[in-house]
């Protein structure tokens, strides 16, 4: 398809009382000019604009990096970061509870194109779809509105993992469709947009989308005429290359009994003068999981699609974000109109299919003089194919033949899924599509913040040491994660924080070093123009370098690892009136406990460096951190789960971790993917942000990552005081997308789990800088030899953190002898402690969304007839209508949320004391009508203080015990 102008975009990014920033995208070279006008205005208001980034600097900065003309990526991509900025000596801010307006004038191919000559500002045509106007209605420019000077006016939008090819609603529509009921109050629309990582899945693209990433990626970057050893066909090549440490080539027809030696290993030579073209059919789609765990080293298990091009990746994200590239066919599908029928006629993305139709999906063949080949190390392939011969030659005829019949039956089976599985692809897609131009207008209308998380990289980015070690070592592990974070730094972080962008080691050569603003000078170089290969390797290097990627991790005497620093940081912070956010990047500065085995988080060193130390600004209430890994998890999850699963994992895929294989995850145990991540496999480093926290008195974490909903609640007390800081974790997840089936089905089955969490059960800890004699004081007669391992070992280490369950209790049942009880040493008090609870959604029934609501029943009432035998049959069947109703609805929802959702995060006070609301959104059909119904189908309420509790004292034999947690009193 022919690219339009404007690729994607206008993204709203940082608004601050001196700023407003906006991101686009455009297929030409671009020149942008934004106006920001007061008030919920037209396109052609004769009011003047407030401020234009055409107005003078302040003299007195340094001269900013010039953002009005868009830098050049590709021959067909350029993006531009403009800003409107007020001087300080104007006397201007941009003021909290007010509305304004933007509008973008872009000159570009020889003319000048604003937001409504786009047509951006009415009812419109995009790939096959209908938009609606940018503005929320026809002619209006889009809008925004700072954080309100209250606090409880404060409307914070959050989430994380929006994932394309999932079947289930995108909350960027339902967003969407939130602002529009309030676009024109500033006090009632949301704020700001917090995405918390996962903004797209760059190791999990389904076949039909990834035909036009593939297609896209090489038209943005560009083609040449195809030269030297690729001379013939096809008459052109991406200009895009990428490097690979081992290339072989198909010599002649593949043999089935010995596959291997139908190829011959290219020259290394020859492999790393001529890197092969980015894009199919070099990098074909649909069979690429071999390629990036064994050449790349990567552990993602879902990267049968895995990006590798920066046009790629770039190409990802504007069709993410914007309709402008689908186009209205699926490139290169054929459709099959019976199972047995040959593929014919093209398929477009909003055909509805029916259950007689499929879609074909014809791989690309090479042309004929161009080398057939496939990536693998030539020693440890042979070796593979020699074992499995000489386990084939062990078995007899029929043991063989059974073998042989089994695959074949497996094979055919997923040959009879195909058709549905085409057809089930095509319809997700198709509604994203369809919702796309949604998602245009809500990252229009809402300041926008981004960090990153793994799916934006590769799965486990950064999980261990060890895999830092492995993927960067190899030549296309380097390509693809130093693409992957040049489109984030250019797709997402710029627009965090566009001031760290103006400043280059040139224009600050006192800063020393590489600066954000280096990069910018650094990737119009990649691919100049006139350029026929790329990337240019000096340049290439330059960005790995600014990006930490030619470091390791250090190991430390005790076991541990080191964070690294790299030159560039992805953290940020903004401040509105009442409210500081600190985004955490907890990713590229993790440290590890060891070189292997659960994951690390940010180290006590990135900490200091990514949280402000208190006190906050005058005025400002409360913390809010966005931290992407949920930092304070569902207890009994954090406790129980969490620290097992892993190793169940392992233990259930022993022979891919433990044999020496190729792949990214040999004796690697711990990589899993959907092992949980979580920060209390990591104690010491969890105590110290908690520490740091806790500083505050008063913060909410957002967090996403886990694609489930929940919330809980720290108390954090130091030394005697009976006045804790108050640390609420809001978690919402996935925008689009939801755990695995089976951890939905432990919430929806396992009755003990719900109970659990409905119980409030919490976690405690009590914790000494360092060890001591008589911490804890033992029964009459006992000593620590009586004790767990892990109980003495935890005595021993510093500092000393231990749970308030697991200790000696001599008392028979009923009794409560203190001699016989474990406790405190009150000579000796801990040096902190801390108590987590699950929140649960206490509203009445009839608050609720219909889709949940329960079928009411009369307690009284069933009382009456259960207890007289003439009708008890009739108590029962209310009972069991009650029940069946239940089955037709959204279930378990007052604690833990199992469906695509975004989160609110706001505030009430009440006097000195403030209390936290995390509302998680989503959408259900109610069973009643069969209509959807959008609203807040779980809502938290977490007290922030202050308040008054008495924090955890007595020590007790069970980890689950129906122990009282205090009330706190105000």
């Amino acid at each position: 398809m022919e690219l339009p102008l404007l690729l994607a975009g206008p993204i709203l990014r940082r608004v601050d009382p001196g700023l407003v920033s906006v991101w686009t995208a455009f297929s030409s070279p671009a020149e942008v000019t934004l106006e920001v006008f007061e008030g919920r205005v037209a396109y052609d208001t004769t009011n003047p604009p407030f401020v234009s980034s055409a107005d003078p600097p302040d003299p007195n900065a340094p001269p900013p990096f010039p953002g009005a003309e868009a830098i050049r990526v590709g021959e067909h991509l350029y993006l531009s970061l403009v800003s409107a900025r007020i001087p300080p000596a104007s006397g201007k801010v941009f003021e909290p509870d007010r509305l304004y307006s933007y509008n973008l004038w872009i000159e570009a191919d020889g003319g000048t194109n604003t937001l409504q000559s786009l047509k951006l500002l009415e009812t419109h045509q995009v790939s096959g779809t209908t938009a609606g106007p940018l503005g929320y209605a026809d002619r209006m420019l889009p809008s925004f509105a700072l954080p309100p000077s209250q606090l409880d006016d404060l409307q914070l939008a959050y989430g994380s993992c929006r994932r394309a090819g999932y079947d289930d609603g995108d909350a960027f529509t339902w967003m969407d469709e939130y602002l529009a009921e309030r676009v024109g109050d500033p006090r009632a629309r949301l704020h700001q947009l917090f995405l918390g990582g996962d903004q797209i899945y760059a190791d999990d693209v389904e076949d039909v989308l990834m035909r036009r990433v593939v297609e896209l990626g090489v038209e943005l970057i560009g083609t040449a005429p195809a030269s030297g050893p690729l001379a013939g066909e096809p008459s052109s090549t991406p200009i895009e290359r990428i490097a690979v440490d081992k290339v072989r080539l198909l010599k002649r027809t593949v043999d089935p009994e010995n596959p291997d030696a139908a190829y011959d290993d290219e020259a290394t030579a020859t492999t790393t003068a001529n890197p092969l073209p980015a894009g199919p059919p070099w990098f074909g789609v649909g069979n690429r999981l071999y390629l990036t765990n064994c050449s790349a080293q990567l552990t993602s298990e879902d990267g049968k699609n895995h990006l590798i091009s920066l046009g790629e990746f770039a190409a990802t994200y504007l069709l993410y974000w914007s309709p402008a590239c689908w186009g209205t066919e699926i490139p290169g599908a054929k459709l099959k109109q019976t199972p047995d029928a040959a593929a014919s006629g093209t398929v477009n993305w909003l055909d509805v299919l029916t259950d007689q139709q499929s879609v074909d999906l014809p791989a690309p063949g090479f042309p004929a003089r161009v080398p057939q080949y496939t990536f693998t190390d030539a020693t440890v392939r042979t070796e593979e194919i020699a074992k499995e011969a000489k386990r084939r030659n062990e078995l007899s005829a029929a043991e063989r033949a059974e073998e042989d019949d089994k695959r074949a039956k497996d094979k055919a089976k997923e040959e009879a899924k195909k058709p549905k599985v085409s057809r089930r692809n095509q319809r997700v897609h198709r509604q994203f599509l369809a919702g796309l131009w949604r998602a245009q207008r809500l990252l229009a209308n809402v300041p926008t913040y981004m960090i990153l998380d793994d799916h934006d990289v590769t799965d486990d980015y950064f999980l261990t040491p060890m895999w830092r070690h492995r993927v960067l070592g190899s030549a296309l592990g380097q390509t693809i994660l130093t693409n992957a974070m040049t489109a984030y730094a250019l797709f997402q972080d710029w627009g965090n924080d566009p001031r760290r962008y103006d400043i280059t080691s040139v224009t600050r050569p006192e800063l020393g070093g590489q600066l954000p603003g280096d990069l910018l000078v650094a990737v119009p170089k990649l691919f100049p123009e006139g350029a026929t290969r790329g990337p240019d390797a000096a340049t290439f290097t330059a960005l790995a370098k600014m990006f930490g990627h030619d470091l390791d991790n250090q190991p430390l005497p005790n076991g541990q690892f080191l964070s690294v620093k790299p030159p560039i940081s992805w953290h940020f912070t903004i401040d509105g009136p009442k409210h500081r956010v600190v985004a955490l990047d907890n990713r590229t500065r993790r440290s590890y406990v060891s070189e292997v085995g659960p994951p690390g988080n940010v180290s006590k060193e990135a900490l200091d460096d990514q949280i402000p130390k208190p006190p906050l600004p005058a005025g400002v209430e409360v913390l809010v951190v966005i931290a992407p890994l949920q930092v304070i998890g569902p207890p009994v999850l954090d406790e129980v789960v969490g620290r097992a699963i892993y190793k169940i994992f392992d233990a259930v895929h022993y022979d891919e971790v433990a044999e020496t294989k190729i792949s990214g995850t040999r004796l690697m145990p711990g990589t899993n993917p959907d092992a949980l991540e979580t920060w209390a496999l990591d104690e010491n480093t969890f105590e110290y942000l908690m520490s740091r926290l806790a500083d505050y008195g008063r913060v909410v974490l957002l967090s996403g990552d886990v694609h489930n909903a929940a919330s809980n609640l720290m108390s954090y007390w130091r030394g005697t005081s009976t006045s804790p800081a108050r640390i609420a974790q809001f978690t919402s997840s996935g925008f689009k997308n939801v755990m695995p089936v089976y951890l939905q089905a432990l919430d929806a089955k396992m009755m003990a789990l719900q109970q659990m969490l409905r119980a409030r059960l919490g976690v405690e800890r009590l914790g000494w800088t360092k060890p001591d004699a008589n911490l804890v004081l033992l029964p009459s007669g006992r000593t620590e030899d009586d004790l767990v391992a892990v109980t003495r070992a935890k005595l021993l280490r510093s500092p000393v953190l231990l749970p308030t369950h697991g200790w000696i209790d001599d008392n028979p049942p009923g009794e409560t002898d203190p001699a016989k009880t474990s406790r405190l040493n009150p000579a000796k008090p801990p040096e902190w402690r801390w108590r987590v609870t699950p929140l649960l959604d206490e509203r009445p029934d009839a608050e609720r969304p219909s889709p949940i609501r329960a079928f009411p029943l009369d307690d009284a009432q069933i009382e009456t007839q259960a207890a007289d035998p003439a009708t008890t049959f009739a108590a029962l069947r209310s009972v069991a209508v009650r029940h069946q109703h239940a089955l037709e609805r959204m279930r378990n929802t007052r604690q833990m949320m199992f469906r695509a959702n975004f989160g609110i995060c706001r505030f009430e006070s009440d006097g000195d004391a403030i209390t936290a609301v995390g509302e998680v959104h989503t959408e259900a059909i109610d069973p009643a009508t069969q209509l959807p119904v959008m609203g807040p189908y779980m809502v938290h309420r977490a007290p922030l203080g202050p308040l008054t509790e008495d924090p955890p004292d007595q020590l007790r034999r069970f980890a689950i015990e129906a122990v009282p947690i205090p009330e706190p009193t105000p």
